[in-house]
């Protein structure tokens, strides 16, 4: 039990906030009342640990998944602490401001300057699937392949020209451009990635997911296609369909390739997924977040298990 007079947490929220002049997540902690805190580092993670104050909200893991931020965990120590940890996916400067009012706003700005500088002069080449005449799929209730891969892979373009990355998309609008031409494209531009967008087609409409095809001579494309895949599948909490070499991609040699089937567009509730624009955010997002992984780990020389 607690005292009603002791400051309690009630919510905690973040936010990616972009602009001009900056470029971070914020992370809010809220209160009923002032305390007493610290924060600090234990690796890449940032601690904020509070005295005097106690959890009146679920304690446990709340996901973010933001590129830089994995999840936030509360978590009481004692009767009269609480500790908020902010699990990281990469390093980042941070400070922190608190806010009087009601309620009690204790905000960790946390620079996403790692992020940029992974992709920063990178050449990422987008290709959503089909076009014109070559409608793609089609939904139960008619939507159409060629729509909705568009409309994902131009948030995808939004994401990389925050961090200053060049993006290019092979089609802008309806037009029906031949694959070859797609693929001469990133040849000519010297694209360092290129990134399919498209969904998948199945007979049973009870068949849906999400599924990364790679370019299978390729060790990089592999690597890239399970970070995208796992990305993906936290983001849009869909079936993991899994992985598939193709050899359609051989032409480009020295890029990196994949083709993501970010959902079966065949299956009734996936269609329906399929028109929300929060849907197209989410799924671009993890595609991000799967590319700047990649570069974090090939940059370190790791590889990816797969």
């Amino acid at each position: 039990m607690f005292s009603q007079k002791q400051p309690r947490i009630t919510n905690i929220w973040s936010k990616v906030i972009e602009s001009d002049e900056a470029y971070f997540t914020k992370v809010v902690v809220e209160s009923t009342g002032a305390y007493k805190y610290s924060v600090g580092r234990q690796g890449n993670d940032i601690v904020l640990i509070g005295a005097g104050v106690v959890a009146n909200m679920p304690t446990g893991p709340i996901e973010v998944n933001d590129g830089l931020v994995s999840d936030i965990t509360l978590h009481e120590s004692r009767p009269d602490a609480a500790t908020v940890t902010i699990h990281m996916e990469h390093p980042a400067g941070y400070r922190v401001e608190s806010s009087e009012g009601i309620p009690v706003r204790t905000a960790i700005f946390l620079e996403r300057s790692t992020i940029a500088g992974l992709l920063q002069g990178k050449k990422i080449l987008i290709d959503p699937g089909h076009g014109g005449k070559d409608v793609g799929g089609k939904g139960p209730v008619n939507l159409l392949e060629k729509n909705v891969v568009l409309l994902i892979a131009n948030e995808l373009e939004q994401l990389f020209r925050q961090v200053d990355a060049s993006v290019l998309l092979t089609r802008k609008g309806d037009e029906s451009i031949p694959v070859h031409n797609r693929l001469k494209m990133a040849k000519d531009e010297r694209a360092d990635l290129f990134i399919g967008i498209h969904t998948h087609t199945d007979n049973n409409c009870k068949v849906g997911g999400t599924a990364v095809l790679y370019k299978a001579s390729s060790r990089e494309s592999l690597d890239l296609a399970k970070l995208v895949k796992d990305e993906l599948i936290r983001k849009l909490k869909l079936t993991d369909r899994g992985l598939k070499g193709s050899r359609k991609f051989a032409v480009l040699e020295g890029i990196p390739v994949v083709e993501v089937e970010v959902v079966a567009i065949t299956n009734w509730v996936e269609e329906g997924l399929l028109r929300s624009p929060t849907f197209h955010k989410r799924a671009a997002e993890g595609i991000f977040n799967g590319i700047t992984k990649y570069y974090a780990t090939t940059d370190g020389n790791k590889k990816v298990k797969v």
